[in-house]
């Protein structure tokens, strides 16, 4: 009866703890994804430019990491003189500033090689002799940024 009673007891505690366990590993699993995920990653900014008095700069990103970068739209992009920057919400095509679009230059996705160029419309145009800093932060963390003297 004893015997009885002590495989009954080791399965209800497997039945309480199995649930626990699975939990555990499916987390363990997804962070080491999501770690995996932004060790593959790299973006890197290639050029940043724009013109006197123009409202309009760019920059051009490449995808040096060894996987595809998704959800483009979610990325950060951050844009100002150099001691004033801010962040400048993503808009789409033909935005109100300030705002930033895109445009893939040699692919259909953001695959390892390829190019984003990225266009952020301003609300100040832009003056001859001022550093401009970008930074452009991809939605799963990795980022560059940028210097550039108009």
């Amino acid at each position: 009866m004893l015997t009885i009673a002590a495989i009954v007891a080791i399965g209800a505690v497997i039945a309480a703890l199995m649930p626990a366990i699975s939990r555990a590993g499916n987390a363990l699993v997804t962070s080491a994804n999501v770690a995996d995920d932004r060790l593959s990653s790299r973006v890197e900014i290639i050029h940043a430019t724009g013109q006197d008095a123009a409202t309009v700069s760019e920059a051009w990103v490449k995808n040096t990491g060894a996987i595809r970068i998704d959800a483009i739209t979610k990325s950060d992009v951050f844009f100002g003189p150099e001691t004033d920057f801010q962040r400048i919400t993503y808009g789409g095509s033909g935005c109100s500033a300030p705002c930033w679009e895109y445009e893939l230059e040699n692919d259909t996705e953001w695959n390892p090689t390829a190019t984003l160029r990225i266009t952020i419309n301003l609300s100040a145009a832009l003056a001859a002799g001022n550093t401009y800093y970008v930074k452009v932060v991809a939605a799963n963390g990795v980022e560059d940024s940028r210097f550039f003297t108009l």
